[in-house]
This record gives structure tokens, sequence and C-alpha cells, in this order.
């Protein structure tokens, strides 16, 4: 059973090495012919100063939401990953170095949450807060233990360095407006080793 960390006090420095070359994802996540138009849409906007477009083999399909809608990443090296999430009217990227201090056992990185449209008093009951999760290891399934309140299901994709190193890319959403927050809400891998807060993600 994963202890969850005290709200007051932060995880120890995790030790890990960091792979030189790019992770390359596994089975399904990895993009394919099919991802052409969702990756085009992707692509369209730029990434953020500093990063480069990957290579098609280096991304990972996080989520297919329709033929040009989902979420995607990349990670170059292994201190540096990517994250777009993709939507008929925007494009956006997250880039960025994974954090010396893990946010929780287990956990390299979390996001929470962009929303996936403009908003506007017409539609904030339709408006979901994506979430974005770099969790150590593969390929066990990650889900909820407790979902909250409107929450989505969890989407994930696995990365593989050429050391052999895995590292697991998750997203989730949830409602932007009006939901309230769960602190019992929580999501765990399939082994139960590890395990985090998702209402919010710890940070």
């Amino acid at each position: 059973m994963a202890v969850k960390p005290s709200a007051t006090t932060r995880p120890a420095v995790t030790q890990r090495p960091y792979d030189r070359a790019p992770a390359r994802p596994l089975g399904e996540a990895a993009a394919g012919g099919r991802d052409s138009v969702l990756l085009r849409a992707a692509f369209a906007f730029p990434v953020p100063a500093g990063h480069e477009v990957p290579p098609v083999d280096e991304v990972a399909v996080i989520h297919r939401l329709s033929p040009e809608t989902g979420e995607i990443a990349w990670m170059p090296d292994g201190r540096t990953f990517c994250y777009g999430m993709v939507r008929q009217e925007t494009s956006s990227f997250r880039c960025g170095r994974l954090p010396e201090k893990a946010p929780a056992p287990g956990l390299l990185h979390t996001h929470r949450g962009d929303s996936d449209r403009g908003t506007s008093e017409d539609n904030l009951d339709e408006v979901r807060d994506v979430s974005f999760v770099i969790a150590e290891g593969g390929p066990k399934r990650f889900d909820h233990l407790k979902r909250g309140k409107g929450m989505g299901a969890v989407h994930q994709a696995v990365v593989r360095f050429p050391s052999g190193r895995m590292v697991t890319l998750l997203t989730f959403d949830q409602p932007g407006y009006g939901s309230g927050l769960d602190p019992e809400a929580e999501i765990c891998r399939s082994d139960g080793a590890v395990c985090f807060p998702s209402d919010p993600v710890p940070y």
C-alpha cells in the first residue's frame, strides 16, 4: 500500500539516471499514419522557444480524442519533456525540465490543468481542465482508485529510453468550473506502488 507524503513535507530528491538520447513510445502510443492529421494540427502552432519539433518516431500519443484532437508528448532526453494539448480551436505546448524534487513518490512532473477551450459565460459547464503527469516506470496501467466528481478517464503512454528506463505519461480531465475539490480522489498504478491525489494533483 502506497504511503501518501505529508502535505507539509516535500519528498526527498529523486535519484535517477538522465539519458542523453531521446525516448521512444511503445505500442499503441507510437505515432503512425492514423495520427498524421493530429500531428499536422499540433505543429501548425510553434513549440516553445528553445525546443524543436521532434521526429515522428519520438512523439507519444497519450490520448486520441478524434483524428485531429488529442494529447501528445515527447522527451528529447532524460531531463526534458514537452507536452501538447491539441483541440479544434488551438494547440498549447508546455516544455521544461524535470524538477530536482519529486512532487510525490514515483512522480517526475505534474501539471494541473489547462482549459480545453476558450471560456465565456455561455460555456462554463463545457470547459474541461486537462492535467498532465509524468511517472517513473512502465508499462503498468494507472487508473482511478477513487474518481473525483465529473473526472474523465486516465489516458497514458509509455516511452522508453535507450538505457531501458521507462517513463509513463498521463493525462486526465475534469470540469473546469463548479465541481469543487475532492481531497480523497486518487489515481494509482495497478500494482499499488505509485499513487497520487488527483483533485488536485500534487506539485
